[in-house]
């Protein structure tokens, strides 16, 4: 699997000094526009010592302000270094005092359209809050809202626990469990937003409150899957979990594009029988180490179980002749370095332009999964700045988030099967945005087209492009939208969070 680590690294260069250069460009720009010269003087008395303001210029300015994504990124004219609840309150209400926009920060990975309105803003940066608490009962954990996944799994398996988070480590627990959140151990406890016991929000006005199946809970409904625009949480109370599994165990396989329909077809037979323990998790790529011409299918199958019984669930894919096959046992860490998701690899890279079009399946279309892969392989050699581009197929087990009422949460999509993704990738460089673009809609569009309601496109939030409408990221019943418009009118009557896939 070293040649195909590598290939991967290679297609998705992690770095781009643009940021930096951009950022020293604006300083005197922004200082002119928002007129923030005085923010230390003005806001530092009323922040905790921990905290910090940083400006333009500033040494770790460009760091603390480059993204995942950063086209279309947020334009940030100062930094807050969040030490505690009140830093984040008394930010909020200094920015609405002077009319001026906030986001926040935590991971970086948050990639949408609305971003790109919020400009001359105060990014309040939540990485200081980090904490992670186990109780005394081993049950619940107590967060701190700037907490990133790698911190979480690590500190959990430290006291010999684990919960329900996203794969990607660099990427914060909080927007995640906003949106929903996917994650390998959701087929047994549900997805990350089921996992919320309660949290500490910080409404848009600079009030705190906690929110909870008993207080205030119509807002606690919403923040589980359409959070992004009701508030800033500081503080979550989240379920965890002994491991059933010292190690977990995988198989993975690597194809050529020639057997695409018999892998897809055996796919979506698997998909029938699949256990709660059990990701299928794929992608298609470009590894010119593997195969210089065309895309190479990447298939895994990761198993919270022994690796017996992944070989198991497993067999009927060896009966499709394999470029390489590879099994064995991993941690969680471990297995996020092996699907390219690790701090340090491919999915934490930042720098490039990195656009996603998402879309929710009740099961592979295998056609349209052929047109998929055929246009991906014309496009990498037409377009080659596109070819470190990839595909990803989350096959998640379901049965925990299907365990839970439809209507008891925001999320609106707990009826798909399979998660897939466009990650169109490259350098930045305004000739090819419009090429890429019309690539990512192209393959998601082909999927939609091939799929069991082609008139309505399920969207997940925290992939969205950004580009879709209301009703396809948060769902096509009316009472939802309804339901999400009083609170956000209610709680954010000026709508001064409108920075992330808004409804209003």
């Amino acid at each position: 699997m070293e040649v195909l680590t590598a290939g991967v690294a290679y297609a998705l260069n992690n770095f781009s000094p643009q940021k930096v250069l951009t950022k020293l460009g604006w300083a005197s720009l922004i200082a002119r526009t928002v007129n923030l010269s005085n923010l230390s003087g003005d806001l530092r008395p009323k922040l905790s010592p921990g905290a910090s303001i940083l400006l333009p210029g500033d040494a770790n300015f460009a760091n603390l302000t480059s993204r995942w994504r950063e086209w279309h990124a947020p334009n940030i004219a100062a930094v807050v270094e969040v030490a505690s609840e009140s830093d984040v309150q008394q930010t909020v209400r200094y920015a609405n005092e002077r009319g001026i926009p906030f986001v926040a920060r935590s991971g970086g990975h948050g990639a949408t359209e609305a971003l790109a309105s919020a400009t001359d803003a105060i990014q309040i940066d939540f990485r200081l809050l980090n904490q992670v608490k186990v109780s005394e009962d081993g049950n619940t954990a107590t967060i701190g809202g700037g907490t990133r996944v790698k911190e979480l799994v690590d500190t959990l398996m430290k006291s010999g626990k684990r919960a329900v988070t996203g794969v990607c480590e660099c990427v914060g627990i909080s927007a995640p469990i906003l949106g929903g959140g996917h994650g390998w151990l959701q087929g047994q406890y549900g997805l990350l937003a089921d996992q919320v016991i309660s949290a500490r929000l910080v409404f848009p006005n600079g009030d705190a409150v906690t929110v909870s199946e008993s207080s205030n809970p119509d807002l606690f409904w919403a923040i589980k899957g359409a959070g992004h625009n009701f508030g800033l949480v500081t503080e979550w109370e989240y379920r965890i979990y002994d491991p059933k599994n010292e190690k977990w165990s995988y198989e993975i396989f690597v194809f050529s594009g020639d057997k695409l329909e018999a892998l897809y077809d055996l796919t979506n037979e698997m998909l029938k029988s699949q256990p709660p323990q059990a990701t299928h998790w794929a992608y298609i790529i470009k590894v010119p180490d593997i195969n210089p011409d065309h895309p190479i299918i990447w298939f895994a199958v990761i198993y919270d179980g022994p690796l017996s019984e992944v070989r198991e669930y497993a067999k009927p894919l060896h009966d499709i002749d394999a470029i390489m096959v590879d099994a064995g046992e991993a941690t969680i860490p471990e297995l996020a370095s092996l699907t390219f998701q690790s701090e340090d690899g491919p999915g934490c890279a930042k720098g490039l332009t990195s656009l996603r079009y998402p879309i929710g399946l009740q099961s592979y279309n295998t056609a349209a999964v052929r047109k998929v892969y055929d246009k991906i392989d014309a496009t990498f050699r037409e377009v080659p700045e596109l070819a470190g581009s990839f595909f990803l197929l989350e096959g998640y087990s379901t049965q925990g988030v299907e365990a839970v009422d439809a209507r008891s949460t925001a999320f609106p999509h707990r009826d798909d099967k399979i998660l897939v993704t466009s990650y169109v990738q490259y350098q930045p460089n305004a000739t090819i945005d419009p090429i890429a673009q019309d690539f990512g809609k192209t393959l998601r569009n082909y999927l939609l087209q091939g799929s069991d309601d082609p008139a309505h496109l399920r969207a997940y939030v925290n992939y969205a492009n950004g580009d879709e409408s209301p009703q396809e990221v948060y769902g096509w019943d009316e009472w939802r939208l309804e339901k999400l418009r009083k609170l956000k009118t209610q709680w954010d009557p000026e709508n001064r969070m409108r920075y992330y896939v808004p409804f209003l």
